[in-house]
């Protein structure tokens, strides 16, 4: 068999249309490499039997000290805690004790709230019949900060700290990329994040409230309760996994729907019944995550590959979730598909996305009230994407529509 095609994930071009490169490497040998030989797979097939196969686990500590971090450093400490991070017993009973606090119940009474920041954001002050141009990007911006402070019970004002100190880099620290000035900035980022949620968590153990907070504080199974390092950790895997990557999917189904007027245009004569279909299919599009790391714990073969234990491998999400064995004519956008029929972008398996439910409730009112509010939508100026980031992200949305 010829050798694997190099995925050229060291080129900034790239990144702006990875797509037909991931399309030709599965389609033409299945997997890939990246250009330091780590395995990349790509099919559906070999991705769902890596996650549902116990000789693969979540990247640990390896992961953040292939990119530079020691023991010591603050990010370093800080993952050694987080649910991303962990395997096995110990992330089956942290994750136990999180879904004790966190239901779909819970994220569901949100739907009010996040429908009607979307719908703020997207009048920008105007009425009906007026043509609005905005950056989407920065119109969403605030939306998926407020939703998650109210979902927390988090005071305004500790919010907007926490947030503006998670925003100092600490998101380039997971990146393909990962320089010194980089690190640098994630330490000290994190050195102070877990100071001053430490704090909250402490001012809440001493006065309950009703919210998540104080529900993880007091969730228990068997006896046995979240720490307090699991507590700090826990939040901030929460709170800043529910910001940037919840407004840069937001900002893609204003992108895809903008893109494709057809199914704009279908969404709008049912935006309730349509708009959970419509957010699946973004989702399998466009997804939020460019890939999601593994480590092998035991010998195992996937597909045509074998792997060894200590190995890493990659599985960059576009490959399966345009996988043609999985989806018919799975380059067509088509907000009719089978909601029901998930593609890989939140994961599966022990793994899965721990917010997706509060992710799925807010891309879903973004998608109805986009087809509700928004007439002739286009995109004004095609979108740059960041290039060597984890979060699938464009740099700003110019778009021109007409309030309805």
């Amino acid at each position: 068999m010829s050798a694997p095609p190099v995925i050229p994930l060291d080129d900034e071009q790239w990144w702006q249309d990875p797509y037909p490169s991931l399309r030709a490497a599965r389609d033409g040998h299945g997997s890939g490499v990246t250009p330091d030989g780590m395995a990349v797979l790509l099919r559906w097939a070999d991705a769902e039997a890596i996650k549902k196969s116990p000789a693969f686990e979540n990247e640990g500590l390896e992961f953040i000290e292939e990119r530079g971090f020691r023991p010591g450093d603050p990010l370093y400490e800080w993952r050694r805690y987080s649910i991303g991070a962990l395997n096995g017993a110990e992330h089956q009973r942290l994750r136990s004790l999180v879904n004790r606090a966190m239901t779909v119940r819970s994220t569901d009474r949100m739907r009010d709230s996040a429908r009607a920041h979307v719908e703020a954001a997207l009048r920008a002050g105007s009425g009906p019949g007026d043509t609005v141009e905005q950056d989407i990007r920065s119109g969403f911006r605030s939306s998926p900060f407020f939703v998650i402070t109210e979902f927390l019970g988090v005071d305004l004002d500790q919010a907007m700290e926490m947030a503006a100190t998670m925003g100092q880099g600490s998101a380039d620290a997971f990146g393909p990329a990962v320089t010194q000035e980089i690190r640098d900035a994630a330490n000290t980022t994190f050195a102070v994040l877990m100071e001053f949620v430490g704090d909250l968590v402490e001012e809440r153990r001493a006065d309950p409230r009703e919210d998540l907070l104080s529900a993880l504080i007091e969730a228990e199974e068997g006896g046995d309760r979240l720490s307090h390092d699991e507590l700090v950790v826990l939040f901030t895997n929460i709170f800043g996994g529910a910001i940037e990557s919840t407004l840069s999917a937001m900002t893609s189904v204003v992108y895809e729907l903008a893109r494709h007027p057809d199914q704009l245009a279908l969404l709008a004569t049912d935006p309730d019944g349509l708009k959970r279909g419509a957010v699946e299919e973004v989702l399998r599009h466009r997804p939020s995550f460019y890939a999601v790391g593994q480590k092998v714990v035991a010998p195992t073969t996937v597909g045509d590959l074998a792997f060894e234990p200590g190995e890493s491998l990659s599985i960059i999400l576009g490959g399966p979730n345009r996988d043609p064995d999985r989806w018919d004519d799975p380059e067509r956008f088509d907000i009719t598909r089978d909601p029901t029929k998930w593609s890989f972008t939140f994961s599966m398996g022990p793994h899965f996305c721990l917010g997706q439910a509060l992710a799925r409730t807010e891309l879903q009112e973004t998608a109805a009230a986009v087809a509700r509010l928004c007439s002739d939508l286009e995109v004004v100026e095609e979108p740059r994407w960041k290039p060597f980031a984890t979060v699938n992200q464009v740099e700003a949305l110019r778009v021109r529509y007409r309030l309805t």
